[in-house]
């Protein structure tokens, strides 16, 4: 009997770190059945020649809890040869909720990742009460397969009511939301998520319900987990980027606690110190890094760059013709010029960022006369011209028409070398793509594997093609406790990525009106990535939707 797939004459890199090696991979029923060099037929057959094939990426940070009900496919992260997706982060999830909690779950969970409340509303149909109806909702054939943890809020709100979102909880409801634990774990969920950072707040700016909690309540949560002796938990500390050593403290009590894989966030290398020295005591913590930077490309002729900074976004949203009479109108630009430097708006409860204007440069011009300022930060020029920031950027801009690009620089290039050495210490992985949130805002880190893969590992060598495969699939799948994905292998389930390295890496993210309900959303799309198989199928072939959708929510195994 022919095979359903057979990708022939790849470079096969197989999760585990060792050496790559030629050979065609023979799939049937959904799974990896011959390795090697086949003789046998198959119904589809693959051309890898020249190509890479690994197992697919498996993302331990997304937002996908919604988007199966306006995308089934879970773009963008499919895009990328992600095969496996960990949802329900950050303590944010649509279960368990009675109905009505749902509203107010909804506001805050769409405030805090950035996402259209109102367009998501009208495509949830919510038909489902525990977290067990929500897992066989979302169940319905998807682009990558699911993972789902249970978020920390939903549990308050349901042993606690409105005083939630007031108060520490008693005993008795730590042990109602003990309970309820319990039960979404014996229902799949793969663990719990909780957050205490202040950026977190609800539609009128008050704290989302978990920052109200003591720590007692997330250890108790934590001995609810280990009952089960799988599954991981995330938590998001006071002290968000990298914790502080108080809250270095809780993460170890819950990590002992619970016996389980305790998973933080991180932006910088700092943790690596107090991570490896927990390891060596017996606790599993693991630092998730932003791995690739939010470094947008803007110019003033189409961008969001600005859309929430006042006097500015008025502007940015006129006609070309009266934004730029506009521009070289005095009084405004020195309305703009005060308002360059005051806060952008953001969510009630959470202070708005100022613009960054040291860390802008001028990254691409449209004159030759102007081509000495590539690559110069706007402040020095300022400094150089006796001019404000504002106006060396406004002056440039109207000068070519608005087709000067700028480009934010948060995270110079020689970061990444921390970050990359963090990553083979084994205790943090580049695994925080935030996938599937922020659709309002003005930038897309969904793919966060085709960065590494590109920068770190053919461009910069920071990190072997084996080694970052390995912490892309076979290290997070190991984590989880899946043992049937990550690597390939006879009798592994057949996700797989089949991609160019010469080329791969992200494309410049951009505005899609393919949203929920046909709202805008931000997108970020792949290069060089050949194929995706999902179970055994065709999702992309040469990034086209074969219209195959293999993708399943994976529940889970109950107690051990």
């Amino acid at each position: 009997m022919p095979y359903d797939v057979i990708v022939r004459n790849g470079m096969v890199v197989d999760g585990t770190g060792f050496a790559r090696y030629r050979a065609d991979v023979g799939i049937k029923d959904g799974r990896i059945v011959e390795i090697g060099r086949i003789r046998a037929s198959a119904e589809r057959t693959i051309d890898a020649d020249g190509l890479f094939v690994a197992p697919g990426v498996i993302d331990l940070h997304t937002h996908y809890d919604a988007q199966p009900f306006w995308d089934r496919l879970c773009t963008s992260s499919v895009w990328h040869g992600v095969t496996t997706v960990l949802t329900g982060n950050c303590g944010l999830t649509l279960a368990p909720l009675r109905p009505e909690h749902r509203d107010p779950m909804l506001a805050t969970f769409c405030c805090v990742e950035d996402l259209p409340v109102r367009s998501l509303a009208s495509v949830l149909p919510w038909t489902w009460e525990s977290f067990g109806e929500y897992l066989g909702a979302i169940d319905i054939g998807l682009g990558v397969n699911m993972m789902p943890l249970v978020g920390h809020n939903p549990l308050r709100l349901e042993a606690m009511g409105k005083a939630a979102w007031e108060r520490a909880a008693t005993e008795e409801e730590i042990a109602s939301m003990q309970r309820m634990l319990r039960a979404a774990l014996e229902e799949g969920a793969w663990g719990w998520s909780t957050t205490v950072s202040p950026t977190h707040a609800g539609p009128h700016g008050e704290p989302v319900p978990t920052r109200l909690a003591e720590n007692d309540e997330r250890v108790a949560l934590g001995r609810t987990q280990g009952e089960f002796n799988r599954g991981v938990i995330e938590i998001l500390p006071k002290s968000i980027t990298q914790p502080d050593e108080a809250d270095q403290q809780h993460l170890l009590d819950v990590a002992r606690a619970s016996g389980r894989p305790v998973f933080f966030l991180g932006f910088d290398a700092s943790a690596r110190g107090w991570v490896e020295t927990a390891a060596r005591e017996g606790a599993q913590l693991v630092n998730l890094l932003r791995a690739i930077p939010f470094n947008p490309r803007f110019t003033l002729k189409k961008t969001t760059f600005f859309g929430n900074l006042d006097v500015w976004d008025v502007v940015m949203q006129l006609p070309l013709d009266r934004r730029l009479a506009a521009l070289t109108n005095p009084e405004k630009r020195a309305e703009m010029r005060e308002a360059a430097l005051q806060r952008q708006r953001r969510r009630p409860g959470v202070p708005g960022r100022f613009v960054p204007w040291k860390s802008i440069v001028v990254n691409r011009v449209a004159r030759d006369e102007h081509r000495a300022l590539q690559g110069r930060r706007l402040t020095d020029l300022a400094e150089e011209q006796g001019k404000h920031v504002a106006d060396v950027m406004l002056d440039l801009a109207v000068a070519e028409g608005l087709d000067t690009e700028f480009q934010l620089h948060t995270r110079p290039p020689e970061d990444d070398v921390a970050l990359a050495e963090f990553v083979k210490t084994g205790h943090a992985l580049p695994s925080q793509s935030d996938a599937g949130a922020h659709l309002n805002t003005n930038f897309c880190t969904a793919g966060e594997s085709s960065y590494v893969l590109g920068e770190w590992v053919r461009e910069r060598h920071l990190l072997s093609l084996e080694d970052a495969i390995r912490r892309f699939t076979f290290q997070p799948a190991r984590i989880m406790g899946l043992h049937d994905r990550g690597l390939v292998r006879e009798g592994m389930m057949a996700d797989l990525m089949v991609f160019d390295l010469a080329r791969i890496g992200v494309k410049e993210d951009e505005v899609s009106r393919d949203g929920p309900a046909g709202t805008p959303r931000r997108v970020q799309g792949a290069e060089g990535v050949h194929h995706v198989i999902v179970g055994g199928q065709v999702v992309l072939d040469h990034g086209a939707h074969t219209g195959a959708l293999p993708g399943r929510v994976l529940r889970a195994p109950g107690r051990a």
